[in-house]
């Protein structure tokens, strides 16, 4: 008498081993009293598969992100915007590009990208510069008027969206972006959460440039609170002398 045959596809036996190495990251996590999230992003990734999971958010910084805050004259007729990263489609370099394209205005704009090729765009003011040396990471920082970080996959931080504040830089994030939480202390107009938005946000700043400095002077007159000390302050308050953990 013939029983039941199962066929099992490629699929399955990797959608099993998944749900295996899901189950044991379960439960290693189980073990741990409290986990460090760096972001609110990458906590509710985690949250999404461990809900049951205990942690705090913290932002991150490292030791060579110093109190380097300037004022910036945004006076120029051409925005000068910047883009520091690799062209990887999920950094969301193809999306500004053709953000900016509708806008239209090419007189009104530049775009300057770091960390790829050096070259120029056939038809746009967009300007690949190449990697730079950390020796010039003053100059990078003060010839642009805002960076913009739109990334289209979940990016748990973004150290470059902390190293443009500690100068004084204005920066725009997608909602992908773990930094959202700092540059939402600023201006939360500045995280977008679609395309139109991006552009809409850039159509405003193009017009009027006050909110530039606006978000320049937020960052001034805020206290720097992203230095090594004052994260470890913060690590050690919240996370080792929380004694409900």
């Amino acid at each position: 008498m013939g029983g039941t045959v199962k066929i099992y596809s490629k699929e399955d036996e990797t959608m099993s081993n998944y749900q295996k190495l899901l189950d044991y990251y379960k439960e290693c996590f189980a073990l741990v009293d409290c986990l460090h999230f760096n972001s609110e992003v990458s906590g509710n990734v985690y949250k999404r598969y461990l809900p049951s999971c205990n942690g705090k958010v913290i932002s991150i910084t490292h030791c060579g992100i110093k109190d380097n805050r300037r004022h910036k004259n945004f006076k120029d007729k051409v925005l000068h915007i910047g883009f520091i990263g690799n062209s990887t489609p999920y950094k969301g370099l193809p999306l500004l590009i053709s953000t900016l394209e509708s806008l239209g205005e090419l007189d009104s704009w530049d775009l300057a990208i770091w960390g790829g090729g050096v070259g120029k765009h056939p038809s746009l003011p967009v300007f690949y510069k190449g990697k730079f040396d950390p020796s010039t990471i003053t100059d990078v920082y003060d010839s642009m008027d805002v960076l913009v970080v739109p990334s289209i996959w979940k990016e748990t931080f973004s150290l470059v969206t902390l190293e443009a504040l500690s100068y004084g830089v204005p920066v725009i994030v997608s909602d992908n972006v773990g930094a959202q939480d700092i540059v939402k202390e600023y201006n939360p107009r500045f995280v977008y959460h679609s395309g139109d938005e991006l552009k809409c946000l850039l159509m405003e700043i193009l017009e009027d440039r006050n909110l530039l400095q606006d978000f320049n002077q937020k960052v001034l007159d805020m206290p720097w609170k992203h230095g090594m000390e004052e994260h470890a302050k913060e690590m050690i308050d919240k996370i080792y002398k929380n004694q409900n953990v």
